[in-house]
């Protein structure tokens, strides 16, 4: 889905998305990892809880190859919640 969303937003269509899918996220890395979209096309934003401790919104940035510069506490970590459930280290 996030390939394909790549493909869309890369012939010239806006794409607005929320998801809570890592999958569509990765997709999406994917897609800039391969260079069918450049990271520059891409805009991620990240909304956490009101706080006096920062700003709400996060802005991750992509570079070339689909890494994330920066990985908010509470951004797509479902998956490693359960792995540590399920290792019994939670």
């Amino acid at each position: 889905m996030g390939q394909f969303l790549s493909t869309v937003a890369q012939s010239g269509v806006q794409v607005i998305l929320e998801t809570h899918s890592d999958h569509v996220l990765n997709g999406i890395r994917r897609a800039v990892k391969a260079g069918q979209i450049p990271a520059e096309r891409i805009a991620i934003h990240f909304f956490q809880s009101r706080s006096d401790d920062g700003a709400q919104v996060v802005s991750p940035v992509l570079d070339r190859t689909g890494n994330i510069d920066t990985w908010p506490d509470g951004f797509f970590d479902q998956f490693d919640k359960d792995m540590n459930y399920f290792a019994g280290w939670d």
